[in-house]
């Protein structure tokens, strides 16, 4: 079983069996876990509960980003899985998911992610994605991603696991939900502010562009030049521009600008400068250095 087929299994289920098994020291019966996760009540003279199958699904979703386990009858916590907090559960499947040979199937995540990278900077929009249905994205994706495990019978994408997926990636950091029709859009602002922060670079000195963003891939493979990135650009035959970013990562980059996370170093001219995907509205459309703010 995959993430993305359990589709009962959100980040918030799946943190609440993990602040439980957290509470009884990382170890609990599953019948206990099930009575904790689902009571039942009564209501004009019925028991009434969750749907059956409900906690098997959010069972699933923990054991397959493998945070828990489950021993016989017993669920257990993965000791490495030290979450104390919501998001800092986010952090952890990061990265566990950023280490997943692409062919796992939670890989599908990431994978996808870079797709999506790399068709919004062959089309020069990131706009493309909202204005496509379910099974349409669904199509496309099934056929720019990477090929899955041989024994595996399942499409690694389709339309019910789409709207799960886009889930996953707020949960992430990578997509954010607003208050508009379609209810989301792709930013990945708050992930790469996580990244930045765990970067071992001096604060306030400038860096090398080029090096900021070797940096950068280390941990987040499917930003422009990454390994993801890289592999899906080749699977839609899409050869990059090496001085030009993609929209969502120039995006990304204005907006940690903007609240002084970091500062993108202009100057002149130069050759060297990395250009930003075009924005009217922003000062900085290229940079030679980035620069990260003492509080980050």
């Amino acid at each position: 079983m995959s993430m993305l087929s359990s589709t009962q299994g959100t980040s918030e289920r799946v943190w609440s069996l993990i602040a439980l098994l957290r509470e009884y020291d990382g170890k609990i019966s599953r019948a206990e876990a099930a009575a904790w996760l689902n009571p039942e009540f009564l209501r004009e003279g019925q028991t009434i509960g969750e749907k059956t199958g409900t906690f098997g699904q959010v069972l699933g979703a923990a054991t397959s980003m493998g945070a828990v386990s489950l021993v016989g009858q017993e669920l257990q916590l993965n000791p490495s899985c030290e979450a104390d907090t919501y998001d800092q559960l986010s952090d952890w499947l990061y990265r566990q998911l950023i280490e997943l040979p692409s062919q796992e199937k939670d890989a599908v995540f990431l994978e996808l992610f870079a797709w999506v990278m790399c068709e919004s900077a062959k089309r020069q929009t990131s706009g493309w994605i909202l204005e496509m249905t379910n099974p349409e994205l669904a199509d496309s994706a099934e056929a720019a991603l990477p090929s899955g495990a041989d024994e595996d019978v399942e499409s690694r994408m389709n339309s019910t696991k789409v709207p799960f997926w886009r889930r996953w990636l707020v949960f992430l950091g990578l997509m954010e939900e607003i208050s508009a029709s379609p209810p989301y859009e792709i930013d990945m602002s708050r992930r790469l502010r996580r990244e930045i922060t765990r970067l071992d670079v001096d604060r306030g000195v400038p860096i090398d562009a080029e090096e900021f963003l070797r940096l950068l891939r280390q941990n987040m493979p499917f930003i422009d030049g990454g390994r993801m990135y890289s592999e899906a650009a080749r699977r839609i035959n899409f050869t990059p521009d090496p001085r030009q970013l993609s929209p969502v990562l120039s995006e990304a980059l204005r907006d940690l600008h903007d609240d002084g996370t970091l500062e993108l170093k202009v100057l002149g001219d130069l050759s060297s400068n990395l250009r930003l995907h075009p924005n009217a509205t922003h000062k900085v459309s290229a940079f030679y250095a980035v620069a990260i703010k003492g509080g980050a």
